[in-house]
């Protein structure tokens, strides 16, 4: 079980490294802050999951419409 963690938290490390170069050479190359906000924000999973879960509402809505008048 100890083994396991270490690889997750390894894996963590990992990414969030990944990240913070990213974000590194974005600045290098003159990008703009609110540039990488807005697509990290475009690309999140918190979004794509809200995109999916108003969709989901409208087609409720839609058959309610028409099923109840």
């Amino acid at each position: 079980m100890k083994k396991m963690w270490r690889v997750i938290i390894a894996i963590v490390l990992i990414m969030i490294l990944l990240g913070i170069v990213g974000v590194a050479v974005g600045f290098l190359t003159g990008a703009d802050t609110a540039r990488i906000y807005q697509t990290a924000e475009s690309n999140s999973l918190i979004s794509l999951i809200m995109r999916y879960y108003e969709w989901i509402l409208q087609i409720i809505q839609t058959y309610k419409t028409a099923i109840f008048g």
